[in-house]
């Protein structure tokens, strides 16, 4: 999905807009089937970082206790660049770069008394100084593969873990994760659907390559119906997957905003990696595929 591009539900121009949309506009009734359960539920959150952790999905698993192996990929939801510094598959810190408009190149990395932990970046080269940690989170079952969101910055840090199939399957597909404290309805070719708060949902539209699909986000209203909220318009590409994340547009009642990054998907996604690395510069993301989606 290239060039996706955000719509915003009232007629302010602003930038990148394709189209505009009146706020209030009703949804005819129409059969909008119910999304899978993702949360084991919990509590609302008042900030995005709040519902980044509400969003928990694993939990609610049972954690491992000993020392493992885990593959993942890894962003900042929050700011646009993070230094942080991982344990490697020899348990050796390892420094880590972490983007908001990209997924980290696959990670290979080991937790350790039960959690999977990002340090903060030592303040000096001195081997010996001690790590300090920054954001943990139970650790996932051994040999699973990942996508670590570190939310928020400095002591309101926070690091969340998104289970990730990934591999050729995801090619062609958009990831929505409903960060609203209300249900979304949504809105696209081949699908019409609700998606309840903290949950997810992967569609493939139905969309032929090369050419533009558009969606669009609905919230409810207060007499039962359903209200155009906002939407976006993407280039459907079938070697590239989209993980969208829906916020509430800050201090904008009832408009929705759409967060997120695009990976293109290749042959190597099916293999594991060698070791941890760096994610590419921002010089590179063109080559890459990935695009900012705020």
């Amino acid at each position: 999905m290239q060039a996706i591009v955000t719509i915003a539900a009232k007629s302010t121009p602003r930038r990148r807009l394709r189209y505009n949309y009146e706020a209030g506009r009703t949804l005819i009734s129409e059969n909008i089937k119910p999304g899978g359960n993702w949360l084991d539920g919990g509590g609302r959150a008042d900030s995005i970082g709040g519902m980044i952790a509400y969003l928990l999905m694993l939990g609610a698993l049972t954690p491992e206790t000993e020392s493992t192996q885990i593959t993942l990929k890894a962003m900042s939801f929050d700011l646009p660049e993070a230094e942080v510094v991982i344990l490697d598959l020899a348990g050796r810190p390892a420094p880590v770069t972490l983007y908001s408009h990209a997924l980290s190149e696959p990670i290979v990395c080991r937790t350790k008394e039960g959690k999977l932990t990002f340090f903060r970046k030592p303040k000096t080269i001195d081997p010996k100084e001690p790590l300090v940690p920054l954001a943990s989170v139970p650790a996932p079952p051994a040999n699973g593969k990942y996508i670590a969101v570190l939310s928020g910055a400095g002591e309101a840090s926070r690091l969340n873990l998104i289970a990730d199939g990934g591999g050729a399957a995801a090619a062609g597909t958009i990831r929505f994760f409903n960060l609203c404290p209300q249900p979304v309805g949504l809105s696209a070719p081949g699908v019409k659907r609700v998606l309840p708060s903290g949950q997810e949902f992967t569609v493939r539209p139905q969309v032929k390559a090369q050419q533009y699909g558009q969606a669009q986000f609905f919230l409810p209203g207060e007499d039962g119906d359903w209200r155009l909220s906002g939407g976006l318009r993407w280039l459907q590409l079938d070697d590239i997957r989209s993980l969208l994340f829906l916020v509430p547009a800050p201090g904008e009642e009832g408009i929705i905003k759409v967060r997120g990054v695009e990976e293109r998907v290749t042959a190597d996604d099916q293999k594991s990696p060698a070791g941890p690395v760096t994610p590419a510069s921002g010089d590179e993301k063109r080559r890459t595929g990935l695009r900012t989606l705020q």
